[in-house]
């Protein structure tokens, strides 16, 4: 018989990035559990370091790689795959501001350690590198097709997730800073930072517009199936570009069922053939 797995539990309200993420090797603490003071587990850490339940291995394992995107609010929308696929667990690879590098690095790592049987592979919005002062992006894009090619090289069972904004072509060049407002999580929004400023904002807009063209390249090249999320929620048909997002680039939990949904349209004919592999 296996030995019991420890867990370290901590109320949700002491939620503290420094108690789950390893500084040193930039990734997830294993077996750590936030709850409610009602004891409702809000989300855990299993053995392997990612966002979910412990492994089943009955099941065939796929991982949602990402940022704060993939990561979410509370268990996230990754977790709501499993309701799609009963023979697939779902896991979350998010973690809040990681940058694309590191991304790959874990999801590499993970997939030399364990038997993936799919990743879902979102590059997220965060700067490989920043620079002092103003947000550019051409540096951090710059080396994204080389690294981005290695990797699904090494890993061609992936499918890349591209990154949904609320931001679109038709106000891009709009002062938007008026439409700001406070509120809980469904009401409130929020631009990015501290820092807003009408530049910065069509910079964010095109850094995110150029990753998205340049992972599309790459999987066009290499036949790398792509579930394009920027399209799928582009928010030009609304009336209002806030309805989906609690800020420029992050989606209200409310969105979490049609995201999950999305993906898993995009995915359901190879979860099909795996299974029947």
């Amino acid at each position: 018989m296996s030995p019991p797995i420890i867990k370290s539990v901590h109320l949700v309200g002491d939620f503290n990035k420094a108690l789950y993420l390893d500084r040193e090797f930039l990734a997830f603490r294993p077996n750590i559990v936030f709850i409610e003071p009602t004891g409702r587990v809000v989300f855990e850490i299993n053995e392997m370091g990612l966002k979910g339940e412990p492994r089943d291995p009955s099941r065939k394992l796929a991982v949602v790689w990402g940022d704060s995107v993939a990561f979410g609010v509370g268990q996230g929308w990754p977790v709501l795959l499993n309701d799609f696929a009963p023979g697939w667990q779902f896991l979350n690879g998010g973690i809040e501001g990681d940058r694309y590098d590191n991304i790959l690095r874990r999801a590499n790592r993970c997939n030399r350690r364990y038997a993936v049987d799919l990743n879902l592979l979102m590059l997220g919005w965060h700067p490989f590198q920043r620079i002092p002062r103003r947000f550019t992006r051409r540096p951090a894009n710059r080396h994204l097709r080389e690294h981005l090619t290695a990797f699904l090289e090494e890993n061609p069972n992936t499918i890349l997730l591209t990154m949904p904004t609320a931001l679109n072509r038709q106000i891009i060049k709009r002062d938007l800073s008026g439409l700001f407002r406070g509120g809980h999580h469904e009401t409130a929004f929020y631009f990015y930072g501290d820092r807003y400023s009408v530049p910065i904002q069509r910079e964010v807009f095109a850094y995110i517009t150029e990753r998205n063209a340049i992972a599309r390249e790459v999987c066009a090249h290499l036949k790398i199936p792509v579930v394009d999320l920027f399209e799928e929620f582009s928010t030009e048909p609304l009336d209002d570009f806030r309805r989906d997002f609690f800020d420029v680039v992050h989606p209200r939990i409310s969105l979490y069922p049609r995201i999950a949904e999305a993906v898993y349209r995009g995915i359901k004919e190879l979860l099909t053939d795996a299974r029947a592999a």
